[in-house]
């Protein structure tokens, strides 16, 4: 009886396994049709060429637009974008279709852009961000834009338009994006003006005061000896400068005292138009004295004598034949240094040839 029903037990297997995989080997073969893309997006007036296969020649395709307004499309499948819109490009071949998303838009190119910044001035180290603002806000055909540096031994700028400065000096960052270029003047310097900017150019004569020396502190924007007298920096202080307690100045800012021989100030000018200026310096002697100008820690002029008029108040504009510095165009630092020092400093005065 066991040996009965083994028998047909194998019977029953062998004929399902014959019979099943016959069935599943002619499951039917659904026709497809493919595209070469599955949307397009882009601006009024591009053109896109679509393909279909197989091109065996086992199908006949046809192209149409569900909404020729917004693209047409050939019988080759040469898609136009003619307006703002979305639609579908339809490939159809026999009962079987394919669609195509269509986005077209409005080409609106940037026209103008703005930088926060025009020029800055940074320390070394600092870091300054600057912003752009693209015109029309509306403009949505915005190419890549790039920062770059012309020195990036003064300054470097990132890819986010965030300036760094390296070393003192100056230089330009561009920003470009398609035809438009932007420049940002940048300063690196440890100093900068105190009551500037002071600008030297043709026309009236530029005064300085003696205690309007840069901003910068002791080693940088002067040298003087904190221990000479009480010192007032009640000027300074009001200004922004809390770095300049060692300066003896006089009368409310209106003069440096106490002077010593070796101590210095630097006043740093913005040169609009190079060429020669003419300097004097307006000061008072109670005895005989010696001072030299730098101009960019390069000594111009060599040492200059000074007599004594008997007074710490009487004051004269020195030398009475003016010195003449030649200045490029741009920022430059200009260093009063008294070598021998009887004498008190009220301003220096620049006039352009």
């Amino acid at each position: 009886m066991k040996n009965h029903i083994l028998a047909y037990s194998l019977i029953a297997a062998l004929t399902f396994l014959v019979f099943g995989c016959d069935k599943f080997d002619r499951t039917e073969v659904v026709p497809q049709v493919y595209v070469n893309k599955s949307s397009i997006s882009g601006f009024v007036g591009l053109e896109v060429q679509l393909t279909a296969s197989p091109t065996d020649g086992s199908y006949s395709f046809e192209w149409s637009s569900e909404d020729p307004a917004i693209a047409t499309v050939s019988n080759a499948g040469l898609v136009k974008l003619l307006s703002e819109g979305t639609t579908h490009i339809v490939l159809s071949a026999g009962d079987i279709k394919q669609r195509v998303q269509v986005s077209s838009l409005t080409r609106i190119p940037v026209s103008e852009v703005r930088l926060s910044e025009s020029a800055i001035e940074l320390v070394p180290q600092a870091v300054k961000n600057v912003s752009v603002q693209m015109l029309p806000a509306s403009a949505n055909d915005i190419p890549k834009a790039v920062w770059s540096t012309e020195n990036d031994k003064v300054a470097t700028v990132s890819e986010k338009g965030e300036v760094t400065g390296v070393g003192e000096g100056s230089t330009s960052v561009h920003f470009k994006v398609g035809e438009i270029t932007k420049t940002v003047a940048v300063i690196v310097s440890y100093t900068r003006p105190f009551n500037g900017p002071h600008i030297l150019q043709a026309g009236p004569t530029l005064e300085i005061k003696a205690a309007d020396f840069d901003f910068g502190g002791i080693g940088r924007a002067f040298n003087d000896d904190p221990g000479t007298a009480l010192n007032d920096d009640s000027y300074r202080r009001s200004k922004g400068d809390n770095n300049s307690l060692a300066v003896e100045i006089e009368g409310g800012g209106t003069n440096i005292g106490f002077v010593g021989n070796g101590e210095w100030y630097q006043y740093s000018v913005d040169v609009k138009e190079a060429g020669n200026y003419q300097l004097q310096v307006s000061l008072s002697a109670a005895g005989a004295s010696k001072y030299h100008v730098e101009v960019d820690n390069v000594n111009v002029t060599g040492s200059v004598d000074l007599a004594s008029n008997g007074s710490w108040s009487s004051w004269v504009n020195h030398p009475g034949k003016p010195i003449v510095l030649n200045l490029a165009a741009g920022r430059r630092k200009i260093k009063f240094v008294a070598d021998v020092a009887a004498f008190n400093i009220r301003a220096l005065r620049f006039t352009k040839e």
